[in-house]
């Protein structure tokens, strides 16, 4: 397989991230609100660089007509629209055999009645995944999952958050997954399930330190900070660069509640991340094929 860049993007609704940081919902947004900000941008900036890329929605929030007039217009456009669960539960895994089930179908059925068509890829809530659900992905015709992500500094991070709430009292609904997903692969791989074989298509973390690639460290690290990791960048045959509709929210233009401070990408502006990621895309359309997952997963099979 030639060098091929994919560039995706979560589209996790507001509410979710006060669940993440044990929030009340009382001031969340309703759920068309990050479509119509963050994922409508992203749109917006993929077709500034004439790229395609893939969207994984929450199907539950397509039910608003503000979500699925943005989904629609991504469509039209060109772009992948794979699932993300159905109510995202940060504890997919832990739930039974038929809820997960359950979650997978209702998101398929939910973006075929919008799109046309069911989803071919999968994105755990949290990135946690296990034997059983990646068999009933299996099970169901999906053509791959894109939720290992193998970084040991976000793995770290994350423990350390959720201690640091658990001290406090404060019931965060996300899980840590199992410390065995910072051993596996950081490229393309095909996962044995129980059901038949399953193309796993990794979130990019760099050679050597496992330092993750996605928009969270990208704000985090800035222009200076992205041209000193750009020659390890190039060493990599299949970058998965992925985004979360957030990382294009702009925290006091768009309004956003003060308690999401906590997230870190909203403690800078729109007008400083945007560039950023112009930056970013340039470097990677000179240097990588720009595929959707979809894609990436067809030509993966075609090569192998």
């Amino acid at each position: 397989m030639n060098r091929i860049a994919s560039i995706n993007v979560d589209v996790d609704g507001l509410h979710l991230y006060y669940r993440i940081h044990g929030l009340s919902e009382d001031a969340a947004p309703g759920r068309g609100a990050i479509y119509t900000t963050g994922m409508s941008r992203f749109v917006d900036l993929l077709g500034e660089h004439g790229m395609r890329g893939t969207f994984f929605v929450v199907a539950e929030d397509l039910r608003d007509p503000a979500a699925r007039e943005v989904v629609s217009r991504a469509v039209d456009e060109g772009h992948e629209i794979a699932s993300h669960s159905h109510t995202h539960p940060y504890d997919l895994i832990r739930q039974d055999r038929a809820a997960m089930t359950d979650e997978i179908v209702r998101a398929e059925e939910a973006i075929g009645e919008l799109t046309g068509s069911a989803p071919s890829g999968f994105r755990a809530p949290g990135y946690n995944t296990s034997p059983a659900l990646l068999e009933i992905l299996a099970e169901r015709g999906y053509r791959y999952d894109s939720s290992s992500f193998p970084s040991t500094p976000y793995y770290l991070a994350k423990a350390a958050v959720l201690g640091w709430y658990a001290l406090r009292g404060r019931a965060s609904e996300s899980i840590l997954g199992s410390p065995r997903i910072l051993t596996t692969s950081r490229l393309p791989h095909v996962i044995d399930t129980a059901a038949g074989p399953l193309l796993e298509l990794p979130v990019t973390v760099l050679p050597w330190t496992r330092f993750p690639l996605i928009g969270t460290s990208l704000i985090a690290m800035g222009s200076s900070g992205w041209r000193m990791v750009r020659p390890f960048v190039k060493g990599v045959p299949f970058v998965n660069l992925e985004f979360h509709a957030i990382d294009l929210t702009d925290h006091a233009g768009d309004n956003i509640d003060d308690a999401l401070l906590r997230q870190p990408d909203q403690r800078t502006p729109l007008t400083q991340k945007k560039p950023l990621f112009d930056e970013v895309l340039r470097f990677l359309k000179d240097g990588w094929q720009i595929k959707t997952l979809e894609e990436v997963a067809n030509a993966y099979t075609s090569s192998s």
